[in-house]
């Protein structure tokens, strides 16, 4: 997780700050935040293959700006996320990412009061 993490806020300019599991109720916005859903190892006959699959959710929430909605903000972040992820093969973090996959929904956050861009991230990756 800590790969997505720094690969993000180095590759998309203007995502703010990154927290584990929920953004706080007085982060400076943008803010994002990620959590690891599941990360399985492919299994062989005679154990572990070192191939890997995780799923990594992340949320980004932004506020109103000038010229954009707090929804169409945390869109144009989705966007930009979406855009650095989809399709990914390299190096994050010092893991070598095979492939990299997102699918995007929309949400609510409550304790927020603000719209959130949803992302399901799902990294097959190779242990090193």
């Amino acid at each position: 997780v800590e790969g997505i993490v720094a690969y993000l806020e180095a590759q998309v300019t203007g995502i703010g700050k990154g927290y584990p599991v929920e953004v706080p109720q007085d982060a400076s916005y943008p803010a994002w935040s990620y959590q690891l859903i599941d990360d399985d190892q492919t299994l062989a006959h005679d154990g572990g293959t070192g191939y890997c699959k995780a799923r990594v959710q992340i949320d980004i929430i932004a506020k109103e700006t000038a010229s954009l909605s707090a929804y169409g903000n945390a869109q144009g972040l989705a966007k930009s996320v979406r855009s650095k992820l989809d399709g990914f093969k390299g190096t994050m973090g010092g893991v070598q990412v095979e492939y990299c996959k997102t699918t995007q929904s929309d949400d609510w956050a409550d304790l927020h009061k603000l719209p959130v861009a949803s992302f399901d991230v799902m990294i097959h990756y190779i242990l090193q």
